[in-house]
């Protein structure tokens, strides 16, 4: 993938972060039925064959948090995620000493 490619989808991660989450719920959604299908296909009960998909799948907010991590932008979000944490702190200082 081109770097400029890479750039545009780290960059839409970080401020369309609602709209990628929502992406990679559909995406894992649907590959959770699809395994469901093939399942049921194979002629398994269907509760059977969801039990086994979610087996075969793993964890799904473990594979959630992998998806985020391979974005590359952990590094950025938490520098983020700090620095609203020490504004907070230092806002309630900065109004008693005016």
């Amino acid at each position: 993938m081109r770097t400029l490619d890479k750039l545009r989808l780290r960059f839409s991660s970080l401020f369309r972060r609602g709209k990628v989450e929502a992406e990679l719920d559909d995406e894992l959604r649907f590959h959770f039925d699809q395994l469901v299908n093939e399942n049921i296909s194979a002629g398994m009960p269907p509760d059977e064959a969801r039990r086994l998909a979610l087996r075969s799948m793993g964890k799904i907010t473990a594979v959630q948090e992998e998806c985020r991590d391979m974005r590359g932008t952990k590094l950025i979000e938490d520098f983020l995620r700090d620095l609203g944490y020490a504004w907070r702190s230092v806002k309630p200082r900065l109004r008693r000493s005016s």
